[in-house]
């Protein structure tokens, strides 16, 4: 598919490099931690981690950044507290619980069952008046685990749209990065050691079908419908630096950001 100057001018661009190597030009950014184990390097962590805006754990989070802080790193100041701990709680240790009472942290109990912990920490950003201040969630959670649990995940980044509908949420694993694009053209950077390793890359149409048009893929798409029971564009990579894609429905870009599980 062959994008003109039209289609770059009216594109929203994501440059996915800062979130990938915590390279972070600027402060506006929420970290939010849930509760799956914590695979990142830990200088990665500790640099995304500090120099966010706001720092959030989420109920069984908070039991996973404890153990985390105290397995490696010498003492508590390396590492900033949470501003925020929300969640009901059912997943939180007394424990944990007490430490981060000790450091002062903020703690929100959300008691509400019929939305995630994840989507009511949003709601948290948004009660506290955070959201002024942040311009991107990056929300820390391995795809493992519970089928379940990754898919209402997903389900969160939709419902994003109207808690946050001004900020983008990025969710972010030891080996992916992946966030919603809505309806649209979208350019994406590329870092180059990515395109150049041949890492994964995906559009997933979720809930609905999409007709997509994409540039800058190996495989690319031309006005084709992208649907589950008909094709989805998986185990992609790049044939350059800039991924043009025009798309009539929200769609999940996920991209690899290392050789692991390629």
């Amino acid at each position: 598919m062959i994008f003109n100057n039209d289609d770059l001018r009216a594109a929203t661009t994501w440059c996915s490099g800062d979130l990938i190597d915590a390279t972070l030009g600027d402060n506006g950014l929420a970290v939010i931690l849930l509760n799956r184990p914590i695979l990142l390097h830990k200088d990665y962590f500790r640099s995304i981690w500090n120099n966010a805006k706001v720092r959030i754990t989420v109920d069984g989070g908070t039991n996973r950044w404890v153990d985390f802080v105290r397995q490696n790193f010498h003492a508590d100041e390396e590492l900033k507290p949470p501003d925020l701990v929300t969640g009901d709680f059912d997943s939180c240790t007394d424990e944990a619980m007490s430490y981060v009472t000790r450091l002062n942290c903020r703690i929100i109990k959300t008691p509400d069952q019929n939305a995630t912990d994840f989507t009511k920490s949003l709601h948290v950003l948004q009660s506290t008046g955070y959201a002024s201040e942040i311009s991107r969630v990056l929300v820390l959670c391995e795809n493992s685990g519970r089928l379940d649990q990754i898919m209402a995940n997903i389900n969160t980044l939709f419902l994003a749209r109207t808690i946050l509908p001004d900020t983008p949420v990025f969710l972010r694993s030891s080996n992916s990065l992946s966030w919603l694009l809505p309806v649209g053209n979208h350019q994406i950077k590329i870092p180059s050691r990515l395109v150049n390793g041949r890492i994964w890359c995906s559009l997933i149409p979720i809930g609905q079908r999409a007709i997509c048009s994409t540039s800058g893929l190996h495989w690319n798409l031309d006005n084709r419908v992208s649907e589950f029971g008909t094709m989805v564009s998986t185990s992609n990579t790049y044939s350059a630096e800039e991924v043009l894609i025009r798309t009539d429905s929200a769609v999940l870009w996920s991209m690899g950001t290392t050789p692991k599980d390629m």
